[in-house]
C-alpha cells in the first residue's frame, strides 16, 4: 500500500487508478475488533495509517515501526490503573493494598508493584552501671558504660567511653535527648552542657538552688550532626564539695541519639 497521498478533488470523468485508490481512498481509518485482527489484516502497514480497536478504544496510527496512540481511548480497565509505556502505552494494573510503585528495569514496563522497604531504625542509648563523682564547679564529661541499644557503633563502652560519635554513612539530623539524675542536697545548683567535639556548646541549663530531694537535669534537642563528630554530656554541681551523679535513681542517667534523616 502506497503513502496516503493527502486530499484531491475528482472530477467527472477522471480516470481512478490503482494509485489513486492507494493514496486516497484508502486512507481513512480502519476498524478491527483487536491489535491481533488488525496486525492479520494488515501485514504490512504503511507510516500514516490509522486505525481504531474496538477492545480498547484506541486510535493508533502507524510511526514507520510501531502502531501508537493518538488519544481518545485508554488501555486502563480497572479503578487505580495506571499509564506505562514500552513501545506503545500499555496498562499497569493496580497492586495490592499497601504495595508502591517502583521502578525495576526488569519489568517490560519498567515499573511493578512492592512492597514497602521496612524503616531502619537507628541509634543509641547509654546507661550507667555505678555513680559518678563530680567535683564542686567543675564541669565533668559523663561516662556511660551500658547500652540498651547501639544499631550502628556510636558507642564503645570503655573506650572515650563520655562519647556518642556518628559513624561513617550516618550524616543527617539527630533527635539528641538525655538527663542527668543528681542524688540530695539541698545546697547549690545542678547543671548540664551538651557538647560537640568537645568545645561547642549545643545545649545546656540547670535547676537551684535545689530542695534536699533527687534533682534531674532532662533536655532534648534537634540538631544535624557529620560522619565522626561527637558530642559529650557534662554535668556540673556547686555543692561545695564533690557530689555524685546518680546511676539508680527513678529517672538515672542516661544519654541518647535517634536519626530522623
Amino acid at each position: 500500500m502506497a503513502a496516503g497521498l493527502g486530499f484531491k478533488d475528482f472530477v467527472t470523468g477522471e480516470v481512478l487508478t490503482a494509485a489513486d485508490v492507494d493514496g486516497y481512498l484508502m486512507q481513512g481509518i480502519w476498524v478491527f475488533a483487536s491489535a491481533a485482527a488488525r496486525d492479520a489484516a494488515v501485514t504490512s502497514p504503511q507510516e500514516g495509517n490509522a486505525c481504531y480497536l474496538k477492545d480498547t478504544n484506541q486510535v493508533l496510527t502507524y510511526s514507520g515501526s510501531a502502531w501508537v496512540a493518538v488519544g481518545g481511548g485508554s488501555p486502563l480497565t480497572t479503578k487505580g490503573d495506571v499509564y506505562g509505556f514500552s513501545t506503545v502505552d500499555a496498562r499497569i494494573p493496580i497492586g495490592a493494598n499497601d504495595t508502591v510503585l517502583t521502578a525495576d528495569s526488569t519489568q517490560a514496563l519498567g515499573l511493578k508493584w512492592a512492597a514497602p522497604a521496612a524503616a531502619s531504625f537507628v541509634g543509641v542509648r547509654l546507661t550507667k552501671s555505678a555513680n559518678q563523682s563530680i567535683s564542686n564547679s567543675t564541669a565533668t564529661a559523663i561516662s556511660f558504660n551500658g547500652e540498651t541499644y547501639d544499631t550502628d557503633g556510636f558507642h564503645d563502652n570503655s573506650t572515650n567511653n563520655t562519647r556518642i560519635t556518628i559513624p561513617s554513612g550516618k550524616d543527617g539530623y539527630y533527635l539528641i535527648y538525655g538527663n542527668i539524675g543528681w542524688g540530695i542536697n539541698a545546697t547549690g545548683r545542678r547543671e548540664f552542657s551538651l557538647r560537640k567535639n568537645t568545645s561547642t556548646t549545643l545545649s545546656d541549663g540547670g535547676t537551684g538552688p535545689t530542695s534536699a530531694a533527687y534533682v534531674s537535669n532532662i533536655f532534648s534537642i534537634v540538631l544535624n550532626l557529620a560522619a565522626a563528630d561527637y558530642i559529650e554530656l557534662f554535668g556540673f554541681q556547686t555543692t561545695g564539695g564533690a557530689f555524685d551523679v546518680e546511676s539508680t535513681t527513678s529517672l538515672g542517667t542516661t544519654f541518647g541519639v535517634v536519626k530522623l534523616g
